[in-house]
Parts: C-alpha cells; sequence; structure tokens
C-alpha cells in the first residue's frame, strides 16, 4: 500500500494540508486542498473521482473489526510515512460523528495535529476543558468550536493560548479576554457582547500595547456605531483598490505599525457582518491571511502623524493655551494636509488612494 501511494504523491510538494473529517460513515480524508481524498467508506455508484482514493485500495490499512474513527486515523498515521503533511487539521461533525469528544482528543496522533475543530452538536463543558487542554507550549495550533453554545460562564486559561481560534459563541467572552490577548496569529468571536464601547477601549488599549497582541481578529457586529467606535481616537479612513480601510497607528513609532479595520458587510441575513482588524507595517505592502498584497499605507501613516500632532495642538490650545510657533506649526499641518486632499466626511478624516 506505501509503494502504491508513494507512487501517486511521488511529484508532489511537502507542504500540502491535510484534513481528516469524522462524520460518522461517511468519514474522509482529504489531502492538498481536496486535491485527493481517502475514502473510508465504499462510494456510491458514480461518486467516483479521479482524485478518489477508495477504501478497497486502502484495506491493507484497514482492519474490519475496528470503530470507523480507528480506521480514520490509522490510515492517516499511515499515509504521514508516505507523504508528510506540513499542516494537519481534524474537523469533528458532532452531530454526525458518535464518538465522545474526549475519546477523540485521546488518540495519540492527534496530540501532534496543528488543528482540532469541532462543528455542531452539543459540547459540554468538560469537553470544552478538553479541547482547551489539548494545547502545547510553543506550537502553532488551531482550535474551532462552531454552530453550538458556550457556557457563558466559561472561563480556562487556554482559551486565548492557541495560535488561532473560531469560537462561534463568543457570548462568554469579556473585554478583559480581549485585552489579555498577546501573540495571537487570527482570532475569530462570531456571536458576542462587546459592545462599541469595549471595541473603543479595545483599539485605545492597543494603540499604547507594545506587545504582539495579534495579527489578524475577524469580530462579528449587528449594528455598527462609527462615532462611538472610534470615540477620542485619530483615525483616518483610507481606500485600496476602492475598499475602504479605517487605519489607526501606535504610539509605538518604532516598528510604525498601523491597525487596520474594515467593514464586512452581507447581505444575506443568514451572514453576520463583521469587523477585520489587521496589524500592518507602514513601509511594507498590506498583506492579507491567504498571502494577496495592497499597497503600502505609507503616505497614510504620515498623514496620521500629522492628525495626532493636530489634535493635540487644538486640545493644549483649548485646555492650557499653546506659544506663538506652536500656533504656526497648527497652520502648517493644516496646509499640509489640505495639500493631501484629507477631508471629513461624515465625521471621519478621509484620504482618497494616490494613484
Amino acid at each position: 500500500m506505501e509503494n502504491y501511494l508513494a507512487w501517486v504523491f511521488k511529484n508532489h510538494m511537502l507542504d500540502v494540508d491535510c484534513f481528516i473529517f469524522l462524520r460518522g460513515y461517511q468519514s474522509i480524508i482529504n489531502i492538498d486542498n481536496n486535491e485527493w481524498k481517502l475514502c473510508l467508506n465504499r462510494l456510491k455508484k458514480g461518486c467516483e473521482n479521479p482524485g478518489y482514493i477508495k477504501v478497497e485500495e486502502l484495506e491493507p490499512w484497514i482492519n474490519d473489526e475496528w470503530t470507523m474513527v480507528e480506521k480514520t486515523f490509522n490510515v492517516f498515521i499511515r499515509l504521514q510515512k508516505v507523504l508528510p503533511c506540513q499542516f494537519t487539521h481534524l474537523c469533528v461533525i458532532l452531530n454526525v460523528e458518535p464518538t465522545p469528544i474526549i475519546e477523540i482528543l485521546s488518540y495519540p496522533c492527534v496530540a501532534n495535529l496543528t488543528g482540532v475543530h469541532f462543528y455542531g452538536g452539543t459540547v459540554q463543558r468538560n469537553e470544552l476543558d478538553a479541547i482547551m487542554e489539548w494545547r502545547k507550549e510553543n506550537t502553532m495550533q488551531y482550535i474551532s468550536v462552531t454552530d453550538n453554545e458556550i457556557p457563558l460562564d466559561y472561563r480556562h486559561p487556554n482559551a486565548f493560548r492557541f495560535t488561532g481560534v473560531v469560537y462561534g459563541d463568543a457570548r462568554w467572552i469579556r473585554l478583559e479576554d480581549l485585552l489579555s490577548m498577546r501573540n495571537f496569529y487570527r482570532p475569530i468571536f462570531s456571536v458576542n457582547n462587546f459592545s462599541m464601547k469595549d471595541l473603543n477601549t479595545f483599539i485605545k488599549y492597543w494603540i499604547n500595547c507594545d506587545e504582539n497582541m495579534f495579527t489578524y481578529l475577524v469580530i462579528d457586529y449587528k449594528n455598527i456605531n462609527l462615532s462611538e467606535l472610534m470615540k477620542d481616537i485619530t483615525v483616518l479612513k483610507g481606500f485600496r483598490s476602492e475598499k475602504p480601510f479605517y487605519l489607526i497607528a501606535s504610539n509605538s513609532t518604532e516598528n510604525q505599525l498601523l491597525l487596520t479595520i474594515q467593514l464586512i458587510e452581507h447581505t444575506e441575513s443568514r451572514r453576520r457582518n463583521s469587523l477585520d482588524f489587521s496589524i500592518q507595517y507602514a513601509n511594507e505592502p498590506h498583506k492579507f491571511i491567504n498571502d494577496d498584497t495592497l499597497p503600502a499605507w505609507t503616505r497614510e501613516y504620515r498623514i496620521l502623524g500629522r492628525l495626532a500632532r493636530k489634535r493635540w495642538l487644538e486640545e493644549e490650545m483649548i485646555t492650557v493655551g499653546i506659544s506663538i510657533e506652536e500656533i504656526k506649526e497648527l497652520d502648517d499641518l493644516e496646509e499640509e494636509l489640505t495639500v493631501d486632499e484629507v477631508r471629513i466626511i461624515d465625521g471621519i478624516m478621509t484620504v482618497q488612494e494616490k494613484l
């Protein structure tokens, strides 16, 4: 069997992804974005596909007395010897997979996976604890718990210590949890109880934080109030490829960091709108999670610096007064912003992309 699969994969790169789907008798292993599928049950007539490796071809790796989970994991272990995959994820469809979560997590091969993801069904508190305790130090690990409910009083020290998380029910997450995030790559918080005031506090905290909190962050929302979200924050609305981004500079100028925020809005009622946050270096191309890029925000970062200085001078002028030199500086800043065509639109300082 190893020789056969080695021949199948002989010309393939080793940086492929492997997704193990546990879904009862329909369990399957997908390789390299569905280029190949290892089917753990007999296919219905007419369902064959050139990329499918049928269960009949996997029989040397399977014992008929095993459960479907045992068959699936054994095939995965043997597969890894033939085609070591760079990223390995386990996806469990709880509505159809009868094996308890704690039992699934007890299999030795699960400990070394890149991600474990649980969809639907019901997740008990002790099962949530088991998912959280799957975490290992200094390892890239992702978890998902979606399409189910998490108790509002749930707490665990590992809940925000993975590389990335997807919490479909994030109503239990508090503002202090957001502020405690460190070295997250991409957390996603779907249904949540965050107010605009909470998110405003979160943004202000990031502005003054010297530590790496996250790279990408998605927070769903029902209603948006930009005035409340951006209250007392120096923000610039900029554009790339006609798409608007809200730009906020970190107070730590050494790395010239920007927080960019996109409003992702959906017309379908079943899909929730979201705030898409990312951390960018002002002098480097804007990097998306899918490796796409946009031109750097160098000009906009410079404008943000002028806006911040202008704001400070204006506040000083009202509270304690400013010198003649500072009045001249304020006039110069206003002239520079006019030259850059910075305008207030709907209460937000806005500048168009310079092509």
